[in-house]
């Protein structure tokens, strides 16, 4: 059975229901990266999500050499307004890598967006994205000046559509006012069984404009797939300075996740993951998940996920489960000196600031 495919508002661009996320392509084998994006493909999953911010650009460069052949069969969706080569803006986390620590920025300036849109297109080696979204909100310059640049860019023909991400639902609004008669399509917001926070407002936002949610880290960086990987993490991990992936936390996924996902994927005859993606899917307002994959396999099943109707009770139940796991979000990381890319820093400096609890996606 082919996935389903969904239209973002009026727009006309039609993504697959789950969508490929680039954020670690670059930092696997380029035959394995290669293998793995063509098997999404040829199992329906045919839009791409990517940043110039991930890898520093070398993601871009390394999908769009794994597409080049087969650039009409697939939807690019790409991102604007995060820097780590400029002055301007917030810092919104440090990253780390063999040339040292960067500080990445908030910036939506329109000459930063259009640089942005045009990098990407020479990394990608194509005409035009099929979606452009900003990738987090920067409060020093006004959302119409941002939309603004992203309008003369669609005018010239280098992006098809535009989005948000990581935006509240008042700048949802302001965003879909500065645009005027060219629509809002879609919401990249952080969405799983154990983050429900844009079910309040953003997500009503985002349909009362028209434009639909595009759901990142559905699988809570892996502890919906495998909680048990919060007890196994290796010490460069980055993960191991978020406090859901504390032990005393971890044990209280495992619980909702053995008497809640496991025995659905039991009776559906599914894996654990694609559980907790088939009921982000049928969440209303959402358009897509967004959900990488390191294997052949593992996209394979990714896809399936999409597949899978949970019926009402089921996807009640579920929810239900996972509002009774309480995070603990003031323990202590078990490596208090390596809060550093992505760790709580950030997730704490970041909800004081915009609501939200990671910065990428």
């Amino acid at each position: 059975m082919p996935m389903p495919n969904q239209s973002l508002g009026n727009s006309g661009l039609s993504i697959s229901r789950v969508v490929y996320g680039a954020m670690a392509f670059g930092r696997r084998p380029r035959d394995a990266r290669v293998r793995t994006l063509h098997a999404a493909i040829e199992a329906g999953i045919t839009s791409i999500d990517t940043a110039p911010l991930y890898e520093f650009g070398e993601s871009e460069k390394m999908v769009g050499e794994a597409i080049a052949d087969r650039r009409e069969r697939v939807q690019v969706l790409s991102k604007v307004g995060l820097r780590w080569d400029d002055e301007h803006g917030d810092v919104l986390f440090t990253a780390h890598d063999e040339a040292g620590p960067r500080a990445v920025r908030c910036d939506s300036r329109p000459v930063s967006v259009r640089r942005d849109v045009e990098q990407s297109l020479r990394d990608l080696g194509i005409d035009a994205l099929d979606l452009c979204q900003v990738h987090h909100p920067d409060v020093h310059v006004p959302i119409a000046d941002t939309m603004g640049e992203l309008l003369r860019l669609r005018d010239e023909g280098k992006l098809q559509t535009i989005g948000v991400s990581n935006y509240s639902a008042e700048q949802i609004e302001q965003a879909q006012q500065a645009l005027g008669d060219v629509p809002l399509v879609s919401v990249q917001s952080q969405y799983n069984l154990l983050q429900r926070e844009v079910e309040r407002t953003v997500i009503p936002a985002a349909q009362a404009v028209g434009a639909g949610l595009l759901a990142y880290s559905p699988l809570a960086q892996g502890l919906l797939a495998r909680p048990r990987v919060g007890r196994t993490l290796p010490a460069s991990d980055w993960r191991r300075g978020v406090a859901a992936f504390h032990p005393t936390n971890v044990r209280r996924i495992e619980e909702a996740f053995e008497k809640g996902l496991l025995p659905l994927a039991r009776r559906h005859a599914m894996a654990e993951a694609q559980i907790a993606l088939a009921w982000v899917l049928a969440q209303p307002g959402v358009a897509a998940v967004i959900v990488g994959g390191s294997s052949v396999a593992q996209v394979q099943a990714n896809a399936q996920a999409a597949e899978l109707v949970l019926r009402a009770g089921e996807r009640s139940g579920l929810a239900a489960m996972f509002d009774r796991v309480h995070l603990d979000s003031n323990v202590r990381p078990r490596r208090r000196d390596q809060i550093l890319d992505r760790g709580e820093r950030v997730l704490q400096g970041l909800a004081k600031r915009v609501g939200r609890r990671l910065p990428w996606g």
